[in-house]
């Protein structure tokens, strides 16, 4: 069985599968270089202004004295630093450069403290980055206030959400908020903060590679599709489907890695992948889990995947259905530019982050929760479960069809005949050796 699925997998990658794979590293590559060399700039440790790509390592040599707990004595230092420094004075004089790609090493901890204070209404700007608040008197009044802040944002998801919360949800929830845990950690992570934005950006390059890939898994119109000796037998049948299934989802997972390898290895090239173990908070405000950014990430990873073996059953099953494999990738093109178009189905927020592969990714995950009764299950929970149902029906569907599956009338006469070539064969050497 083992040899089996490395054979149909090695088959997988054909000369179309591997084109598909290069040309999305190349689309993926040259988006992040020249996106991130056009258009982004920051403020050096010497009061500079440096742009392009080489901003990001000035960045973080800037940021080395940022870093660190915001506890009490953190925020005093913040605060001195900052009413001392040049970025504001730059800021002063250049309203737009935070809301047009500039970056400067103030950004995570002075967003952070200003979400305190705006809440759900929190955005990018120069008018978020101050700090001239009361409860930064003390570290018990700023997490207080960031508290009382989480909270709101929750009441907004209440009011937003498809399948929203009620009062005693809410009651749970603002309980998890009392507890995160403070102080934050603090520091450089634009690297990460790239590598989240442009890892859900090109996603569905990944799944544009597998509606290609795949579609000619089970055709019969393929060389490396079902031929009439596959299906010649029950046991052939069902070891033949889930040797090709199990390879069908090892690509899957496969150019998915790569995608992700990709990401990473770009991202990490241009603003380095410091900043793994800060507060999950410095990025995803109201996160109620006590994690990292590190492993926020690592759950979008996983996410990510759960997203791309969805994508790969539906290629699969295609195949199956339609047996043509300009057909089934036809097809499977089209499901996954109607599944990318629910980006765009903002009255449903929620809805579709939970049934919607393409949003299995998403930032979702980190802050939402679904309810059992009045019991919170995490959204990646709830998301995982709903791809392995997704899997598992597919699945299903595909072991019904392949029972019924059919080769054609011309297929059947020609596998008749040498079925009665061989044994014309078999029979005249048995007759000689009884003969002799």
């Amino acid at each position: 069985m083992k040899r089996q699925i490395w054979m149909e997998y090695r088959k997988l990658w054909n000369k179309v599968s591997v084109v598909a794979v290069i040309a999305m590293c190349v689309v993926v590559v040259l988006h992040l270089f020249v996106y991130l060399n056009l258009q982004y700039r920051t403020i050096d440790s010497n009061g500079k202004i440096v742009e392009g790509i080489s901003s990001y390592r000035a960045l973080k040599e800037a940021s080395k004295d940022l870093e660190g707990v915001m506890d009490g004595e953190y925020i005093k230092k913040l605060i001195a630093s900052y009413n001392n420094s040049f970025e504001k004075e730059y800021l002063a004089e250049h309203k737009g450069f935070l809301g047009t790609a500039g970056m400067m090493k103030y950004m995570v901890p002075n967003y952070c403290i200003n979400y305190a204070y705006f809440g759900p209404y929190m955005s990018n700007g120069n008018e978020k980055v101050g700090l001239d608040y009361d409860f930064l008197e003390s570290e018990e009044k700023f997490y207080a206030a960031y508290k009382k802040a989480v909270k709101e944002e929750l009441e907004e998801d209440a009011e937003f959400l498809y399948f929203g919360y009620s009062d005693e949800q809410l009651s749970v929830l603002n309980k998890k908020a009392d507890n995160i845990k403070t102080p934050f950690i603090t520091g450089y992570a634009q690297g990460l903060f790239n590598l989240r934005t442009w890892f859900i950006w090109d996603y569905s390059l990944v799944f544009f590679v597998l509606a290609f890939a795949l579609a000619g898994l089970f055709a019969k119109d393929n060389t490396g599709g079902v031929t009439e000796l596959t299906l010649s037998s029950k046991y052939g049948r069902r070891r033949n489907l889930n040797a090709r299934w199990i390879a069908g989802n090892l690509f899957a997972a496969s150019v998915y890695l790569i995608y992700l390898v990709v990401q990473i290895i770009v991202n990490g090239i241009i603003g380095t992948l410091a900043g793994w173990n800060l507060s999950a908070q410095m990025l995803w405000t109201y996160c109620l889990h006590n994690i990292t950014i590190g492993d926020g990430l690592l759950i979008m990873f996983l996410g990510g995947l759960l997203g791309t073996l969805v994508i790969g059953n539906i290629s699969m099953m295609f195949s199956m259905k339609l047996k043509n494999i300009k057909i089934a990738a036809i097809f499977s093109v089209i499901v996954v530019i109607l599944i990318r178009q629910t980006a765009n189905m903002g009255d449903l927020y929620g809805l579709i982050e939970l049934f919607s592969p393409m949003h299995f990714e998403s930032d979702s995950l980190i802050q939402l929760y679904l309810f059992v009764g009045n019991i919170a299950v995490p959204f990646f929970v709830a998301v995982f479960i709903v791809a392995l149902l997704y899997v598992a029906v597919l699945y299903v569907g595909m072991r019904l069809s392949y029972k019924r599956y059919a080769v054609s009338r011309n297929d059947l006469s020609h596998f008749s005949f040498k079925r009665v070539d061989i044994l014309g064969f078999v029979f005249s050497r048995f007759s000689k050796s009884r003969c002799g």
